[in-house]
Order: structure tokens, then sequence, then C-alpha cells
């Protein structure tokens, strides 16, 4: 921390590694920027933790590829019902290059696991996110 800014921090290198994972699957650089944006007391806090264990310890274990943590992701947020980030995280498994099929047919694959309703509701939010994408694309 700095004397200058309390909620400063130095980006360690596992920080600067987690978003070296984030850019390889699809995020913009400097992502996680993001919540450190959203509030000056928790933001800075949540961008460490985000960058330096999420992202630079867990995702960038090599036992998996980003692919099926990024399938496993999907699968967990939808599971508790988080439609927010899940939409974020559609978005990143697209840039990050699995297609809108494969996606749907994880959403099916959930269902005998976590139910029609949970499995419905993500075929929906999918679906406004490819419609938004197809949108920005004709504008």
């Amino acid at each position: 921390m700095t004397d200058s800014n309390p909620f400063a921090y130095e980006e360690t290198e596992r920080y600067q590694n987690g978003e070296r994972v984030l850019i390889e699957t699809g995020a913009p650089p400097k992502a996680l920027h993001h919540w450190r944006n959203i509030d000056p007391h928790v933001g800075p806090a949540l961008d460490r933790m985000l960058g330096e264990f999420c992202f630079g310890d867990v995702w960038d274990r090599p036992e998996l590829d980003f692919r099926v943590r990024r399938i496993i992701t999907i699968t967990t947020i939808a599971t508790l019902g988080r439609p927010t980030l899940l939409r974020t995280h559609i978005r990143g498994a697209l840039a990050q290059g699995l297609s809108r099929s494969e996606l749907m047919e994880v959403f099916v694959h959930m269902i005998p696991y976590a139910g029609f309703p949970v499995a419905l509701s993500c075929v929906e939010v999918a679906a406004e996110v490819f419609a938004e994408i197809d949108s920005a694309s004709e504008a």
C-alpha cells in the first residue's frame, strides 16, 4: 500500500499471471480493473483476490485446460443462479473459442444434474447474450 492511496497495492507476479490468464481466455487487458472502479473500498481487494488467487493460482493450474475450466465455471455459476456472472462467462467462452452450439449443449447436459429450471434459465440468458452480440455487430 502507498501512503497517498490507502487502497492501492503493488501488482504482484501472481496478479500479473492472473491478468495473462484472463487475456488468454478472451478478456480484454486490465479486465480486473473493473472491480477497483466499482468501489474504492472493496474494489481493489476484489481485484487483487481475483487476479492473484482465482486466475493467477487456480485457473493457471496445469491439470485442466482453460476450455474445461470455463465450462466448469459456467455450470457452477449457472447452478448457483447468478445470471450477471453467467452473462460475463458466456461472453468469455465465446471470445475463448467455444461455439454457441457448444454452450447450448452444456446447458442441455445440465438438465439431469441441475434440473430443467436451471438449464432453461441458462438457455434464455445465452440467447439474450447472443442477441446483444448480434445487434452490436449489425450496428
